[in-house]
């Protein structure tokens, strides 16, 4: 794929003065902005976890498993984690049409990588 998930702001979110400097020491997190701002989205986090559950999945099948969420905040969440490269997409040429999701590469790596951070955020 070769481009970040998400634009980077304009502005240095963690305040780091020269971006390119503190990138190279790893103490810059601007690139992590955008991410964090599609996945703070109510129900984002539940798809990732129902589509690395489950796999492949139907529109209406992750409609019926998130029954507290519109059609409309389905399909946007789901373009949302599409375009940020987390989500494939795949459309059958098939009467009745039909439309399947499953996580990407990135998806599966995004769903490894909150595991550990719920594990971070119950320690004692």
């Amino acid at each position: 794929m070769g481009l970040p998930i998400l634009s980077v702001p304009e502005e240095n979110a963690c305040g780091c003065v020269d971006r390119a400097a503190a990138a190279a020491s790893s103490e810059c997190i601007c690139s992590t902005t955008g991410l964090v701002q599609i996945m703070g989205r109510k129900y984002a986090v539940r798809l990732l976890f129902l589509l690395g559950e489950r796999g492949q999945m139907r529109f209406g099948d992750l409609q019926s498993e998130i029954a507290d969420m519109s059609s409309s905040t389905l399909s946007i969440r789901l373009s949302e984690l599409e375009g940020a490269g987390l989500v494939r997409r795949r459309v059958f040429p098939e009467i009745p049409p039909r439309v399947e999701y499953a996580l990407t590469k990135e998806g599966k790596d995004m769903r490894k990588s909150l595991f550990a951070l719920s594990k971070f955020a119950t320690r004692k």
